[in-house]
């Protein structure tokens, strides 16, 4: 994707974080915060996500002809649009706000994703966090940088050394209360409640692993990239590797294939 420009890329993804959404940090009204689904209260869209989606999807499609852009919340109000991920255009898949419930609360961290997707293979991550300023962006088989330095997953270490995050439900709902004691044994446990700036962590060398469980492609298309670029290893708790899939469970993500096979094998309610 040689016309692809990742510093203009970069730049339309800044101009819009100043625009739509640091300028609404902090002072946004009820009106301004909306449950997708009434009485889901962690499921939460704000004005902030929807003007910014909207900026950024009219201009990606503007300046790279030939591309579809569609996002978040594009996907939750049509959701068969995104079958487009299995069309021949290059798909814009764009997360405006992730880490909605921390923005809306007033609090860190929330971070702007954005990926290129063709042919449910992603080519292209960017992970903008704004209150850090850190521009992290990758492009397949050229490596992951973050405001200009080259990203590098941290070394693999033993369990008890290890700093994490992880969903006790990854395997199942049925299986939590098996799971949840096993953090006991890591070094440190940490949720973000933000995928983008969880990515960031690990593949900057701050964190050693991650598991989630629902995976959106808009909230870890453009992290899976990063992290691999960086030098990482993730694979869907079936072992397949994780592909822009519009909705699987289960994702791990760690230093490297070994490192990940004995998190996976500890952590395993079965």
């Amino acid at each position: 994707m040689s016309h692809i420009d990742p510093e203009k890329i970069a730049a339309i993804v800044r101009t819009v974080a100043e625009d739509e959404i640091l300028s609404r940090f902090g002072a946004l009204e009820s009106a301004d915060i909306i449950e997708k689904r009434p009485g889901n209260a962690g499921n939460l869209v704000t004005t902030a996500d929807i003007e910014a989606e909207k900026i950024l999807i009219r201009e990606l499609q503007i300046s790279f002809p030939g591309t579809v852009a569609i996002g978040e919340e594009t996907v939750e109000n049509n959701p068969s649009v995104i079958k487009i991920l299995d069309e021949e255009a290059p798909v814009w898949l764009i997360d405006p706000v992730d880490g909605t419930s921390n923005f809306a609360a007033g609090k860190e961290p929330f971070a702007v994703l954005l990926s290129l997707i063709i042919k449910r293979e992603t080519v292209f991550g960017l992970i903008f966090s704004p209150m850090t300023d850190e521009m992290a962006i990758g492009s397949k088989g050229e490596g992951a940088f973050c405001n200009g330095k080259r990203m590098r997953v941290a070394s693999s270490v033993s369990l008890e050394k290890s700093f994490g995050s992880a969903h006790a439900s990854a395997w199942g709902r049925e299986y939590r209360d098996i799971v949840r004691p096993k953090f006991d044994s890591f070094a440190k446990m940490v949720n973000y409640h933000c995928a983008g700036f969880d990515f960031l962590r690990l593949a900057c060398g701050d964190k050693h692993f991650s598991l989630y469980r629902t995976l959106h492609p808009w909230d870890h298309a453009a992290g899976v990239l990063l992290h691999k670029e960086a030098g990482g290893y993730s694979a869907l708790l079936n072992g397949d590797f994780y592909s822009g899939a519009d909705k699987v469970f289960g994702l791990l993500t760690a230093p490297d294939e070994g490192c990940w096979n004995s998190i996976n094998t500890y952590l395993r309610p079965h």
